[in-house]
């Protein structure tokens, strides 16, 4: 599971670490060290959420909180300056300068950016598909695979809990069918908005390298490779899940939370 400060509480969130890892048979006394990084922890306010729950279920340890941002930034590009991009659920980038972000442009979650995302592709295939725009053989490839009736679809989106993480599982669609004009241009365009609106807004954004986290930039990366190529940028690092690359940055750089 996912932990987001904007959408649950300290105590769900403690609640669910606990179990996790008691489920694991972990024992949570003997950390004395946690670095988290995700969604919605680019303010102390919201910070202060998820690092209480994360006190709560580690006594010991201590703890450091950090925006999604950072983590696409030291697993991709390390301490080196570059854009670091993240291209999973949602979508976000910032430069890196100095071990620090210096730029962003705030994506404002999956109604008003996230463009080239999984929300983002989510929300245009199931938007042709409930209003019969997809052709015959799409349309009975997505009900087959998903099961759900345009009222269930409606219902869900708008009704239950995380509609951003239901909406981005219909990006799994996409997969194996990308040769598809339907499909191929939803992303391409998500890709071409990804890039006017989140790096090349940024200063002499094209002497930059870039560094691209999350599992849509990972699996499509020649469409994005191309669609680059036509800023003029090249793609120094793709990483699906940075955890190992995180794991490795802190085990060669024991000190950086201090920069922050």
């Amino acid at each position: 599971m996912g932990f987001n400060p904007y959408f649950q509480t300290t105590e769900f969130i403690r609640s669910e670490v606990q179990k996790g890892f008691e489920t694991a048979g972990f024992d949570r006394e003997s950390v004395s060290e946690i670095h988290f990084y995700g969604a919605g922890c680019s303010s102390m306010e919201k910070s202060l959420i998820v690092e209480k729950a994360l006190a709560g279920a580690f006594p010991n340890a201590e703890i450091h909180v950090d925006h999604d941002l950072i983590a696409a930034a030291r697993a991709t590009l390390g301490t080196h300056d570059g854009i670091a991009c993240i291209l999973g659920t949602g979508a976000n980038s910032c430069v890196w300068q100095g071990g620090k972000v210096v730029h962003n442009i705030p994506s404002h979650g999956y109604i008003f950016g996230d463009e080239g995302s999984g929300s983002y592709l989510g929300i245009r295939l199931v938007k042709l598909y409930v209003e019969n725009r997809l052709d015959r053989e799409l349309t009975g490839q997505f009900e087959d695979m998903f099961r759900l009736s345009r009222e269930e679809i409606i219902n869900k989106t708008y009704r239950e809990p995380n509609p951003n993480v239901f909406l981005a599982s219909f990006a799994s669609f996409f997969s194996g069918r990308i040769q598809h004009p339907i499909l191929e241009q939803i992303m391409r365009t998500g890709f071409e908005d990804f890039f006017k609106i989140r790096v090349a807004l940024y200063p002499n954004f094209q002497s930059y390298p870039l560094g691209f986290v999350g599992s849509i930039a990972f699996y499509y990366r020649n469409i994005l490779e191309e669609v680059a190529d036509q800023y003029g940028m090249k793609i120094h690092k793709f990483t699906k899940c940075p955890i190992d690359d995180l794991v490795e940055f802190h085990i060669k750089n024991p000190t950086a939370h201090l920069i922050d």
